[in-house]
């Protein structure tokens, strides 16, 4: 699977939705990412409500603007500040 570049940059403040989970009760959860960490997403649900998300077990449907939106395996998200630095470093 081939990452997009601009997925790289920072996630904070766009909508996702989580599509397919481990967790079944994860399912269809929407909102705008407020924080991140290595392994978690804190997603602020519409009802103002967040909620912390392993990246692991879930696959996403991220939304950039009204035109773009890419699905993603959310393990691809994991370490990604790491995978970030290295490829800085060359």
């Amino acid at each position: 699977m081939s990452i997009p570049k601009r997925l790289f940059g920072n996630l904070l403040g766009k909508r996702i939705k989580i599509i397919d989970s481990k967790d079944p009760s994860l399912i269809g959860k929407e909102g705008y990412i407020a924080f991140e960490t290595r392994n978690m997403l804190e997603i602020e649900l519409d009802n103002g409500k967040r909620i912390f998300i392993p990246k692991k077990i879930c696959i996403f449907e991220l939304y950039y603007d009204a035109k773009t939106k890419i699905i993603l395996d959310g393990s691809v998200l994991v370490n990604r500040f790491r995978r970030l630095k290295k490829m800085l470093r060359g």
